[in-house]
């Protein structure tokens, strides 16, 4: 039964291009999750695509008896075109009706022809009940399992996967009233965005009375849970793949989170002076820290939280103040004040060293000998790693240090130049806090209060607006694959290839990679190489990873 509704998924999504979806009133007002495919824009921009090159012939090849000749004949160009109507396939999940159910509500031509195309998969399939001149105006053919069922009239054709009483599920949402469908929510119509490939809903509401009724009975938490909404949206454009996720958040989770009083987008401009200009990874973050700790203090008079909590939290905040009060003289306020609330990190490459580790799979690679000896000496590839975080008081900041310094905790090198334990060293400025791995640029910052090849002239500093920001090279999946090779050995038996393979692959289709945090949201920019557009270069690398995976499980 999977396989039908997998290889029905994927056939849809093959199919042409459309305009608009009328199929959203099949879709229950009680749906938890809702999601669309917008046919049309896909099936543009992957119409330059050589489908051979996607290995669907091969993997029909390989598909057991005559069910390759099945997959070749029904995903064919012109079966899918003769089939779907060009416009939106529409899925969703629900909790809240006779079993739990989910499903597709697939857009076709007429039903002649989608039983023309579903036949040949029926044929295949175990024994399903067929009704005819069932649901609204007795207009739907439906074949039926206890667990799923697959039913059309002329126009829609709906797939629902269900505990029980699938057939019956089906049926019923072909006779949903406008008042009961999803056009209902408050949110559907907002949702739904044209403009992108895909998109996928989320909200609470049709399970915030148990989780309510749950939470209370069982932490003393009286928090409302409706109407929180979390939307995600992907888009293939030219040159990057693009996502976006937005919350919105009902008043009690908003004042529990307080996210938007404390999240700012300000940062010092000194802390580039201080990073590579070269890193791999570069991340940035910007809250308010007197904000954050504002709203942590005023937890203690939040009603969502149980009485008995926020008693708890006002004496840990007493005893706390009480304590740094004693040894630093200065309060968690103080305290938190002493920083500007910007912080960046930057990873590079860095150094190989040796290093003997535990192989358990080193019998393997040798022979099978039960005597061999099962540590291995690898080249262990360790990233440099490079923090700044701004001081906005030094005078505060000098205290904290002579106190950790008083305890044996550092160790001085220089004026405001300290090491730790593991070569991590630490170098105070004017106006930032500076901790890295590299003693070099340590010593560098140390002497100059900058390196000289910085991060000033980032070619995308004006990404660093956002409240948080992540950039990604290209190579960062070969270094991420070099890391953990060196605390494994030689890896897992047939694996380890795969996996060098295929990071080697991801920096041949894919460029830099971005992340946006802001308090509206996630945005993500995946950039692309190569000719094409973003969905031809991901599916091609989709096709290279599954040749990939292909040759990993030959060799089993």
């Amino acid at each position: 039964m999977r396989k039908i509704v997998c290889l029905l998924t994927i056939a849809v999504l093959m199919a042409s291009c459309g305009q608009k979806s009328s199929e959203s009133y099949y879709i229950p007002k009680d749906a938890i999750a809702v999601m669309y495919v917008n046919i049309e824009s896909l099936a543009k921009k992957s119409s330059e695509i050589n489908y051979n090159e996607l290995g669907i012939s091969d993997f029909a090849k390989k598909a057991p008896g005559d069910f390759g000749d099945m997959i070749t004949e029904i995903m064919s160009k012109e079966n899918l075109d003769n089939t779907f109507r060009k416009e939106f396939m529409l899925g969703f999940v629900t909790i809240d009706r006779m079993s739990g159910m989910g499903g597709f509500i697939l857009p076709i031509k007429s039903g002649e022809a989608f039983e023309k195309f579903i036949q040949p998969i029926m044929d295949k399939a175990p024994p399903m009940e067929k009704m005819e001149n069932v649901g609204k105006g007795k207009a739907f053919t439906v074949y039926a399992s206890d667990q799923l069922a697959i039913g059309w009239d002329g126009k829609t054709a709906l797939i629902i996967g269900a505990k029980d009483y699938a057939a019956t599920e089906l049926t019923d949402l072909t006779e949903l009233d406008k008042s009961k469908s999803v056009y209902a929510t408050d949110y559907y119509k907002g949702f739904f965005d044209a403009s992108k490939d895909m998109g996928m809903h989320v909200t609470s509401t049709p399970v915030a009375q148990l989780l309510t009724s749950f939470m209370t009975m069982s932490s003393g938490i009286d928090v409302d849970l409706e109407n929180n909404n979390l939307s995600y949206y992907l888009n293939f454009d030219d040159e990057f793949v693009f996502t976006q996720t937005k919350a919105t958040l009902n008043k009690d989770i908003d004042r529990l989170l307080g996210y938007k009083d404390w999240m700012t987008t300000g940062y010092s401009k000194s802390m580039l002076d201080v990073l590579p200009n070269d890193p791999s990874v570069l991340m940035k973050l910007s809250i308010s820290p007197s904000a954050f700790y504002e709203h942590f203090e005023g937890m203690q008079n939040n009603k969502v939280i149980p009485p008995d909590a926020r008693k708890h939290l006002q004496r840990s905040i007493r005893d706390m103040n009480k304590g740094l009060k004693g040894e630093t003289g200065m309060t968690a306020e103080d305290i938190v004040g002493i920083f500007e609330g910007s912080m960046m990190v930057a990873i590079t490459e860095g150094i190989t060293v040796k290093d003997t580790v535990y192989n358990p799979y080193a019998r393997y690679y040798n022979g099978g000998e039960d005597d061999e000896e099962p540590y291995t000496i690898v080249d262990k590839k360790m990233p440099y790693m490079y923090g700044a975080i701004a001081l906005k008081d030094k005078e505060k900041f000098d205290i904290l240090m002579n106190i950790a310094s008083a305890k044996g905790g550092l160790k001085t090198k220089a004026k405001n130049h300290f090491l730790l334990p593991d070569n991590i060293s630490l170098v105070v400025t004017d106006d930032l806090l500076f901790i890295t791995n590299h003693e070099s640029k340590a010593d560098e910052i140390s002497a100059n209060g900058k390196l000289a090849n910085n991060l000033s002239d980032f070619k995308y500093k004006s990404n660093l607006s956002h409240s948080g920001y992540v950039y990604m090279s290209s190579n960062i999946s070969e270094m991420t694959t070099d890391l953990m090779k060196s605390f494994t050995g030689a890896g897992v038996p047939g694996l380890d290839t795969y996996t060098e393979n295929t990071s080697k692959l991801y920096g041949e289709y894919f460029s830099d990679n971005h992340i946006f945090m802001d308090v509206d949201g996630i945005e993500t920019r995946t950039y692309v190489k190569g000719e094409g557009n973003s969905l031809t270069r991901v599916m091609l690398y989709y096709a290279a990873m599954a040749k990939e995976l292909d040759a990993m499980q030959s060799t089993y």
